[in-house]
């Protein structure tokens, strides 16, 4: 049976050379200059992050960033070999180092990246409070039907949990968990919001920062955009939230501005 690699593969391939011979830098080649603090097609100010960690590198490739599959830089984290991304295009320009080696940078926030084209699945029901093992069926009903999920909030009531899911899958996740929990009881509503966006703010050095969420939250709303979940992992290196799908370029832009992330600032 012949196949490809697939996405991110010659990348992953590299890594693992270089890990193997135990090199002193990987050089992965590109299209694009390396990673930016946001889309340039959103925010024409958008800059590039000359040095960046590896976690935000990671964190980054999770939420969508096209550059280079997160998995591919696993094996040169393992083995603490900096990685240094390059335009082919543009072969003078310093590209991206990651590297955990070094002085941090100085911003708090790193980059806001936009997931377009999500589903918001809430799902409610006093069945649910305090019935152990109900977080579990949902994501492995979805799973079984290979629906990833991209974000989920739980509240602390126990009475409710909501999921975003790509835009493409939302109608089978709803027909899904419909049979499976409205059915037998174990839910009582389920909504599903199309046509919403994940923001994501993303950096390392936020983590035990006082403000930081404060700051998320009051730029998106002086902006005069609505908040409709949001999603902290105890890491504290991101921050993601949805909102709906229009008001999402906005959002960015808000964020950008906020935190000073552009060219000249």
């Amino acid at each position: 049976m012949t196949t490809t690699i697939g996405r991110g593969g010659s990348d992953y391939t590299a890594t693992i050379v270089g890990a193997a011979i135990k090199a002193d830098e990987i050089w992965i080649w590109s299209d694009v200059d390396g990673l930016l603090t946001a889309d340039p097609r959103l925010v024409p100010q958008a800059r590039l992050l000359e040095r960046i960690r590896f976690i935000e590198a990671i964190e980054m490739g999770l939420f969508g960033a096209k550059s280079m599959h997160p998995r591919a830089l696993e094996p040169a984290w393992e083995k603490k070999i900096a990685v240094r991304m390059k335009n082919t295009f543009n072969p003078s320009g310093p590209g991206t180092l990651i590297t955990d080696l070094g002085d941090p940078p100085k911003e708090l926030i790193r980059s806001v990246l936009l997931v377009k084209d999500a589903a918001l699945i809430n799902i409610t029901g006093a069945a649910m409070m305090g019935r152990p093992g109900t977080a579990a069926r949902i994501c492995q009903t979805l799973a079984d039907q290979g629906i990833n999920i991209r974000m989920i909030i739980l509240s602390v009531s126990e009475g409710g949990i909501s999921l975003a899911v790509s835009g493409a899958q939302a109608t089978l996740a709803r027909a899904t968990l419909e049979a499976q929990l409205l059915r037998t009881g174990v839910a009582r509503h389920i909504d599903v919001h199309e046509k919403v966006a994940i923001v994501a703010v993303i950096g390392s050095y936020m983590r035990g920062h006082p403000g930081t969420a404060a700051r998320v939250f009051t730029a998106v709303g002086r902006a005069g955009i609505n908040i409709m979940a949001i999603a902290q992992g105890s890491s504290e290196l991101s921050i993601s939230f949805i909102v709906k799908g229009e008001e999402g370029p906005g959002a960015i832009k808000a964020l950008h501005d906020e935190f000073k992330l552009g060219a000249g600032n």
